[in-house]
């Protein structure tokens, strides 16, 4: 973050303040026109699934060799064409810990947007996912698209300080024959929609991340649904 054209660390700029009542994002970035919250998805969620896979298989009586991969489950789930809950628990609890981190970092960019006087600044979210390889990527795209736009009782959007959700999953991989590929997605909120700023900062910001580790940058506007984990070999029982 600290490559980025005019990148402040915040906690040093405030370093000499006390306001304890207010939160703080990360950086400053582009003259100050981008206030940037970085997060990351740290702890993998194999121990909370275990139980559901070994139910889904135990109760419907399916032969097994006795264990399977992540991704082959899922699409047993997408072949099954149940009326049941499963997916909806299995999408909840990947998705958890997505709406705390927005949650979170809705408070402190607004927070951020009040401290420096700098209402017009973009909100931006980096969400780095380098070790939750069971939360695929479009996993984490759907769910920030819904917390966007998420609305309060009274109609409000409830979390509006944030215009982009910036993915970058280095704990996946998308097949190539070519190169190595690391997905990276960008969601935008409505208002993040109408602003040719979000855009353009976002933008910077992923060619920046894609220079500093020597990669390539390809912007596709397709979700990477065909990706792999990093690491193929982790296996659920099915008994």
């Amino acid at each position: 973050m600290s490559e980025l054209e005019g990148a402040e660390n915040i906690d040093n700029l405030m370093r000499q303040s006390r306001l304890p009542d207010r939160k703080r994002a990360d950086y400053l970035a582009f003259r100050r026109d981008a206030i940037i919250e970085q997060k990351s998805l740290e702890v993998d969620l194999d121990a909370q699934i275990q139980p559901l896979v070994a139910d889904y298989f135990r109760t419907r009586k399916i032969s097994n060799t006795g264990t399977i991969t992540f991704k082959s489950f899922v699409q047993v789930l997408a072949d099954s064409h149940e009326t049941n809950d499963i997916k909806a628990q299995l999408r909840k609890i990947l998705t958890r810990r997505v709406d705390d981190l927005l949650a979170t970092a809705d408070k402190q960019t607004h927070d951020t947007r009040e401290t420096f006087l700098i209402p017009r600044a973009v909100g931006i979210v980096v969400i780095l996912n380098d070790t939750a390889q069971l939360i695929e990527p479009d996993f984490v795209t759907d769910k920030a698209f819904a917390m966007l736009r998420k609305c309060s009782s009274t109609g409000e959007i409830r979390y509006p300080d944030n215009h982009v959700v910036v993915l970058i999953s280095e704990a996946h991989r998308i097949p190539s024959s070519e190169a190595d590929l690391i997905p990276i997605e960008t969601v935008f909120s409505d208002a993040g929609n109408r602003l040719p700023l979000a855009t353009k900062c976002s933008d910077m910001l992923k060619q920046k991340w894609a220079a500093f580790n020597g990669a390539s940058y390809v912007e596709s506007s397709d979700l990477t649904r065909d990706v792999t984990p990093r690491d193929q070999q982790r296996l659920f029982r099915t008994n």
